[in-house]
């Protein structure tokens, strides 16, 4: 090969049993975490009308996933099933894994022990791949060499927004897993454009499958490939590899889910991923708040802040520039570049959105950290420009660490607890007893979906994420509503802007009346600081009137 080979960048050679010690003391953290995870991933579940008042995210693809577990006569009509997943918002990989989990508990009889179920999805799909992704981000970085192996394990894991995933079922965790696998087996190919080259590929399908995020590994592979260039590639080789890696690609895409083969599914689900784009960009109902200010939230609670952002972009710039071996710090940058132009740019505001490209961004501040004080001495009489910068680094790595912990610790606490005097649950109790006067039956209700309404009381429930307006409820003849008082406050919010501006003032029509306790053919019987409770007339004559 040319002479100015990049190789996989060069760590300390340590022997054989210290690269053990630290990967044993990495896993030991890692199995404290995935038991300390455990109990909050089982609270806030006791039925489905619970988790829906908690994360309607988990919620509402949850019976989807009950579906594809049921048996349909034959092998053949259960395994089509199974395919059938019908909820194309997310790639069939996060459902055909989390069905696969839930299988010995269906052999058990335990698939109705909902607290049991979420506890297994919520660590096993989010946590595990998650534990899983900083584990080899770690050993891209440290080859698991020396002790800051686990400094930078610990640094990751311990995230407000990798704490914050971590407490929900969510195909976020798995998408992110095989991102990080992508650039694994890249930097293992070594520039070769051998099987793990297309290894990298089939991973970045799947990680474009679950949840389309490897599509933003354009740059990425560009910069490898502009890599073998220099290495002495020809150009053909190097166009044969591109086409070679998006066949590959585009391969895994399809094949992981098999449910594209056919025309009526595949058209539904590029309709539903185009859809989903389209709020991803805008918002629901309303034009959520994008720019500056909300970028800058999003990263003080869950990142670090811009500093710390500016210290890991500054670090991974100098290993890419300075580095003799600079291969992954430009695949990193080249990774989060276009999901940074995206997600600040483009995209609402949400702390996942931004989580693919973080951890292997911030994972880049490990080269500020000299592996023994040797290194660091070397990088003081040789390296003075690169000292001073990796002691800038250091200090503001430190303090960001040290300013996140409380928050990490915070966001755990809170989710142990989260069941405990929950405003849901206290809504509840006090509003059936305010209804106590209507006699046991199958009543016809809505519900706002942050409201709580156990799955055994009887009645039959709709819900709903648009807006609300008389023509839906009068044409569902509800006989009960239910209504969110943060939802009436935000769409009567005068700096709300909807999506559909004529469609946003019919229904403040409707939330006016429902803030002023006045819907038209409804009485209110209970309101509070949480929701409100309204029965119809005929009921209401019935059953409450003096």
């Amino acid at each position: 090969m040319a002479s100015g080979i990049v190789k996989v960048i060069p760590f300390r050679r340590m022997a054989q049993p210290n690269r053990l010690y630290f990967a044993a003391v990495l896993a030991l953290l890692s199995v404290a975490l995935f038991a300390a995870l455990w109990l909050p991933n089982t609270t806030a579940s006791e039925d489905l009308g619970m988790v829906l008042a908690f994360e309607a995210d988990e919620a509402i693809p949850f019976p989807y996933l009950q579906d594809m577990l049921e048996a349909k006569g034959s092998l053949k009509h259960t395994v089509a099933n199974f395919l059938a997943y019908e909820y194309y918002f997310y790639g069939f990989p996060h459902f055909a894994y989390s069905a696969l989990l839930l299988l010995p508990l269906k052999w058990l009889g335990q698939l109705g022990n909902l607290p049991l179920v979420m506890g297994v999805l919520r660590n096993f799909v989010s946590v595990l791949p998650m534990l899983a992704a900083i584990w080899l981000l770690v050993y891209l970085h440290t080859r698991f060499n020396d002790y800051r192996a686990v400094v930078l394990f610990a640094f990751l894991a311990l995230l407000p927004g990798v704490m914050y995933n971590n407490f929900w079922w969510h195909p976020d965790s798995l998408a992110i897993l095989f991102a990080v696998l992508t650039l694994f087996f890249l930097m293992r190919d070594d520039l070769r454009f051998g099987r793990n080259f297309y290894v990298a590929a089939a991973a970045c399908g799947l990680s474009a499958q679950t949840k389309l995020i490897g599509v933003y590994f354009f740059l990425a592979v560009l910069v490898y490939l502009w890599h073998g260039y220099r290495d002495g590639r020809g150009l053909r080789q190097l166009l044969l590899a591109a086409a070679g890696f998006v066949a590959v690609m585009v391969s895994a895409f399809f094949a992981s889910n098999p449910i594209l083969l056919y025309a009526g599914a595949r058209s539904t689900y590029f309709n539903t991923l185009g859809a989903q784009s389209g709020l991803m960009a805008q918002g629901f109902e309303l034009q959520y708040a994008r720019g500056l200010p909300e970028v800058t939230r999003m990263l003080n609670d869950n990142f670090g802040g811009w500093l710390l952002l500016a210290a890991s972009t500054l670090a991974a710039a100098y290993a890419a520039l300075r580095r003799p071996q600079p291969l992954l710090y430009r695949l990193i940058l080249a990774w989060a570049l276009p999901l940074a132009v995206y997600v600040f740019g483009f995209s609402i505001v949400k702390f996942q959105y931004w989580l693919p490209a973080a951890l292997p961004l911030l994972s880049c501040l490990v080269v500020a950290l000299p592996y023994s004080r040797v290194q660091a001495v070397e990088w003081w009489d040789k390296q003075r420009n690169w000292a001073l910068l990796a002691a800038a680094v250091l200090a503001v790595w430190v303090y960001a660490a040290a300013s996140m912990l409380p928050h990490t610790l915070a966001i755990y606490q809170t989710q142990l607890a989260r069941q405990d005097n929950h405003p849901a649950l206290a809504f509840y109790a006090d509003a059936s007893a305010a209804l106590a006067p209507l006699p046991p039956a199958a009543y016809n209700i809505y519900a706002d979906v942050n409201i709580y309404i156990p799955q055994d009381a009887g009645w039959t429930r709709s819900a709903r994420f648009e807006t609300l307006d008389y023509d839906f409820i009068r044409s569902n003849a509800f006989q009960v509503l239910f209504l969110s008082q943060s939802r009436i406050w935000d769409y009567l919010n005068e700096d709300a802007v909807g999506i559909d501006p004529q469609r946003l003032e019919i229904s403040r029509l409707f939330y006016a009346d429902a803030n002023a306790g006045e819907i038209v053919g409804y009485e209110l019987v209970y309101r509070d600081g949480f929701g409100l409770v309204f029965v119809n007339e005929a009921l209401y004559e019935e059953y409450f009137a003096p």
